[in-house]
């Protein structure tokens, strides 16, 4: 999804630290993560690409260099972007965008775990503990539940649910094990009841009485269950039926993120506007009049020995209160000091607060925050786009340019352990924006970049300049005139020259078949083609033709989302539904989705290997063909999430996969070496 602006009292902005850790191959040791030291004999940065000022046609990458790197998988994730926290015989188990991590308290060493050690998807939105029967830690994923055994280190399949259900397939927002009355309570879309005894099932949803879907958190009273939604009060489900609680009943604030019970019965409420309590149906607020003038509190947890913990997601810097109800006041009031939203809370056996950021774990106590984290170098664990820097004029194998939304960032893809550089706006203002939706790079080293919510860039012997009446595109290529290409989903094309002034516009007005622009290549002839959602045209000496309209039958959609080049120069067309390779004469289908076994999925980006495998991306996996037919590899092979947002080939012929279907989530980055 692009040109997505997540709502801030609910999701949580993804920044990161640098890192230099990555994991082994495919189904894997969980990698250790060390927190200190991993990155004590750096390698140099990437060099800056060469320029020249003669116009220059698209970059092509060598394909006979070798890389030096072991053949396997290779995962790059930012497990510090934390969702949700439990603890467990003193080791704290974080759900994370970045897979699961877990830290041990007395010594700080950490664990990471990604589908390539057998988690079920590498973004993870929630946790409990539970036994069933025996200790298990599960953890709520953008596919499912994951099972994870704190034990042995291993994950397990022990849990079924009804197909219908469609916990398998959804996002996990909540997990809470009601161990005293045996039953796995799931909040997805709407709520699941797992009986974990006889494996019977339930689900609630505004179909059955809910006021809305979603489900924030829940909570236990007796054999009741309480959820809330985050934004339509809470509800309470008793013997199977819900009664609900918002303003329209004297709910002082409908806007309820999370909820606990202390040993009184009384519940607790976090909302937007404050702290409520509730108890013998009568609601208090303790709002902006009280004294700890909390808002947007999006965690609450209560110890053992009745202390009541908030913890706040704001726009601006959380804060973790230690509440005091007969004062109204917060006997601790601690500020969060990377200035992060908390989105995440647990407290420790002994009751201390271990809380959560988009920059990692904390312990609190006696007044202060222990970091944990990992030195994770990816900025943001959706990558939205590859492009290779051969540079082979200084006789190294370049360098990789990743967009990410939470900045541009360039790796050495023989070394990539090594230091990367990351570009952000914030820290340089002439950058069009820190999404880099699409990356295209001439052979004189200049590099011109689409970004989402933000306008088109050039970056050229070392300095930005941003070009702002390109705004939010989504695809850019090279010509061999050196001029940047630039498509967009409504408004065509924009082709600036070399210099940056702007050289022409392409919509239906002037001959396109479709003014939504996903995919834009130049072939080595000089002629540029031009992929649309009603079909495909050619720029050739100075001339737009339509090669296949919406009505042509000889691709299998008239939807072009890829386009690529094979060894020979044929083109490879990457449609909704299939992929075509057409040679200036004919066309030869070579995968078609909905023909082939494969109709659920929706091609996203494609690539093409030196050895001439196809790799395309979808919306269900990775297909791949070596010629003898195709394969859908997912999460189940070790792919980090199924949702394929970017694919490049690079001069080595590893093949780098980036992942996320939003900036909700994330699917992190995967290398694959041959």
């Amino acid at each position: 999804m692009k040109k997505l602006i997540p709502f801030v009292l609910v999701l949580i902005l993804i920044l990161s630290s640098l890192a230099c850790n990555f994991g082994a191959g495919p189904k894997s040791e969980p990698t250790p993560v060390e927190t200190d030291g991993c990155c004590l004999n750096e390698p140099e940065a990437p060099q800056e690409p060469l320029a020249t000022d003669e116009p220059s046609a698209p970059a092509r990458p060598a394909a006979s260099q070798e890389s030096g790197l072991e053949s396997g998988w290779y995962p790059f994730t930012n497990a510090n972007v934390v969702r949700d926290l439990v603890v467990y015989k003193d080791v704290i188990h974080a759900a994370t965008l970045g897979g699961l991590i877990t830290w041990r308290l007395d010594s700080g060493y950490s664990m990471r775990y990604t589908p390539l050690d057998g988690m079920g998807h590498v973004s993870a939105n929630a946790i409990a503990y539970c036994e069933i029967p025996e200790p298990r830690i599960l953890v709520g994923t953008l596919s499912g539940i994951s099972v994870y055994d704190p034990n042995s280190g291993l994950w397990k399949q022990e849990l079924a649910f009804p197909e219908d259900s469609r916990v398998d397939v959804s996002k996990i927002e909540r997990l809470f094990c009601d161990q005293a009355n045996n039953r796995l309570l799931i909040g997805y879309y709407g709520l699941g009841v797992l009986d974990l005894k006889s494996g019977d099932f339930q689900r609630f949803t505004s179909k059955e009485g809910l006021l809305w879907d979603s489900i924030s958190d829940i909570a236990v009273s007796g054999k009741d269950i309480w959820v809330a939604s985050g934004y339509k009060g809470i509800a309470q489900i008793s013997n199977g039926k819900i009664t609900t609680y918002s303003a329209a009943n004297g709910m002082p604030d409908e806007r309820a993120y999370s909820l606990a019970f202390a040993k009184d019965g009384t519940l607790w409420v976090g909302a937007s506007s404050g702290m409520m309590s509730f108890k013998t149906n009568k609601w208090t607020m303790y709002g902006s009049d009280t004294p700890a003038k909390l808002g947007d509190i999006n965690e609450i947890r209560i110890a053992a020995d009745g202390k009541i913990w908030a913890a706040t997601l704001p726009l601006g810097i959380g804060r973790l209160c230690q509440f005091n109800p007969q004062t109204g006041a917060c006997d601790v009031d601690f500020k969060e000091t990377d200035n992060q939203g908390i989105s995440a809370l647990a407290l420790t056996e002994s009751g201390a607060p271990v809380y959560g950021t988009s920059r990692g774990v904390y312990l609190f106590e006696n007044g202060a925050a222990k970091a944990f984290k990992t030195d994770d170098q990816l900025a943001s664990n959706y990558v939205d786009s590859f492009a290779s820097v051969p540079n082979t004029l200084s006789g190294t194998g370049g360098s990789l340019w990743v967009g990410t939304d939470g900045g541009i960032q360039v790796l050495d893809p023989a070394n990539p352990t090594g230091a990367w550089t990351t570009f952000r706006q914030s820290e340089i203002p002439e950058m069009g924006g820190n999404w880099g939706k699409a990356i295209a790079v001439a052979s004189d080293g200049t590099v011109w970049i689409a970004s989402t919510n933000g306008s088109a860039s050039r970056y050229k012997n070392g300095a930005w300049t941003i070009f702002k009446d390109i705004y939010s595109f989504d695809t850019v290529a090279i010509d061999s005139q050196g001029r940047a290409w630039f498509g967009d989903d409504s408004k065509g094309v924009i082709v600036l020259n070399a210099d940056g002034s702007q050289a022409m516009t392409l919509t239906t007005a002037e001959g396109l078949p479709g003014d939504n622009v996903q995919a834009i290549v130049t072939d080595l002839s000089g002629r540029v083609w031009i992929g649309t959602n009603e079909g495909l045209a050619k720029y050739e000496n100075g001339a737009l033709d339509v090669v296949f309209d919406k009505d042509s039958k000889e691709i299998p959609n008239k939807y072009i989302r890829a386009l690529a080049l094979d060894d020979n120069g044929a083109l490879v067309i990457g449609t909704f539904t299939g992929v075509a390779r057409y040679d200036g004469t004919t066309v030869e289908i070579l995968v078609d989705f909905l023909k082939d076994g494969f109709s659920e999925a929706r091609l996203t980006t494609l690539a093409i290997a030196p050895s001439g495998n196809v790799w395309v991306g979808t919306d269900k996996g990775l297909l791949t063909s070596d010629g003898s037919g195709w394969k859908l590899l997912t999460t189940a092979d070790g792919l980090l999430t199924n949702y394929i947002s970017a694919l490049h080939v690079d001069q080595f012929g590893a093949v780098w996969v980036g992942g996320g279907g939003s900036n909700f989530d994330g699917g992190g980055m995967l290398q694959i070496v041959p």
